[in-house]
């Protein structure tokens, strides 16, 4: 694969810590969505994740229906619902709920062009293919 863009982001104590990306284009507080009492400011990595696949998803919409030769009349407009679950082995994930909106075209387009969207979208592709490394560095105690 040719990689075309790469970002990186620091986040330091978690679902209740602070993050950003090293461009500092995004500096974002973060707060922990289900222990309360949550503080009246900061996201959670849910949100931000909601946030980026819609976006990431109506740009990849955008991008099958020129592929596919269909004209929209307006950009696609992506809802994303995101659930934090709790799995029966005690770990956590997540259900992704998408709801996209295509304007100028019939149903069977707009099924065709959400279904295109799917197979050129990033998000939608790791979701499917788990594409994550993970690298771990352990730092031992100062004595």
């Amino acid at each position: 694969m040719q990689v075309l863009y790469t970002t990186q982001a620091t986040v330091v104590n978690g679902r209740n810590g602070k993050g950003g990306t090293a461009d500092g284009r995004l500096q974002v507080a973060l707060s922990h969505p289900v222990i309360q009492p949550r503080p009246a400011t900061g996201t959670d990595p849910e949100q931000l994740f909601a946030v980026g696949y819609a976006g990431c998803y109506g740009g990849a919409c955008a991008f099958a229906a020129k592929q596919l030769g269909i004209e929209l009349t307006a950009a696609p407009e992506v809802q994303s619902e995101v659930s934090l679950l709790k799995r029966d082995d005690g770990g956590f994930s997540v259900r992704v709920a998408l709801r996209v909106t295509l304007t100028g075209v019939s149903q069977a387009q707009a099924e065709a062009i959400a279904a295109k969207g799917h197979t050129v979208c990033p998000y939608s592709h790791v979701l499917k293919e788990g594409v994550v490394t993970t690298e771990v560095v352990g730092v031992p105690a100062q004595a």
